[in-house]
């Protein structure tokens, strides 16, 4: 059986729902009641902490602003993961990866004339906060990049049922609503719903998808895995 927003949610009858696995009746189902809260507190935690290669954007891209430093962050943007200048500019071709680094070294990156004006340039450097993604320079030029950034996933509802912790990883997600649902019945470190137990196997089954999504990317040559990191060892 896939795990599903309606089976979560769904009455102490329904197989597979919060409700029945927690034994509470008085668990109330459908959106917007108990049961829901708990899944969407549950998705909160989860993306919070998973930055999975499924959470990625396909390339996006856009051009820069000639003088404007700043890239207005996307809505939806948990994390930027990479972006690079790429793209013809009168029929010169400009490509240059623009790497992260902490906003008081972007500050100092600022190069200034003999009057105290900014001197326009290729960005090299970035930082990003809540409202944008601060590059290290004023372009000089509007230049063409892409990027891509892990995504907040939409969460589930009656509208949109599944996704890929259903589909990929329904465990993990279980487990983060059962420790969820072990506060809502008022039990902590005690009973049958000890919310200790659910919250180490929460943290189990983040820890393996991460590790699985890391352990994807192990055919970049000369890329270190979750695992190689454990044990000190680099390629």
């Amino acid at each position: 059986m896939t795990i599903t927003w309606n089976t979560l949610t769904g009455t102490s009858s329904t197989a597979g729902a919060l409700a029945r696995w927690l034994n509470k009746s008085t668990l109330s189902a459908g959106a917007n009641g108990d049961a829901d809260l708990i899944l969407q507190e549950a998705q909160a935690w989860i993306y919070s902490r998973l930055r999975h290669h499924k959470m990625l954007t396909t390339p996006l891209s856009n051009t820069m602003s000639v003088a404007v430093d700043q890239i207005p962050v996307p809505a939806d943007m948990l994390e930027l993961d990479f972006i690079t200048i790429a793209g013809v500019i009168n029929g010169t071709f400009y490509q240059q990866e623009v790497v992260q680094k902490p906003i008081n070294e972007i500050y100092r990156a600022w190069a200034f004339d003999g009057s105290g004006n900014r001197i326009q340039q290729m960005p090299r450097l970035y930082s990003f906060n809540q409202t944008y993604i601060q590059l290290d320079q004023q372009p000089d030029l509007a230049y063409p990049y892409v990027y891509t950034y892990y995504q907040l996933p939409t969460v589930l509802s009656g509208g949109n049922a599944t996704n890929f912790l259903t589909k990929f990883y329904p465990r993990l997600l279980r487990c983060v609503c059962m420790m969820m649902g072990a506060e809502w019945t008022k039990e902590s470190n005690q009973g049958q719903y000890d919310r200790t137990y659910w919250e180490q196997q929460s943290a189990d089954e983040l820890n393996a998808a991460q590790a699985q999504s890391d352990r994807a990317r192990r055919a970049i040559r000369g890329g270190v895995t979750v695992d190689e990191h454990a044990l000190g060892d680099v390629w």
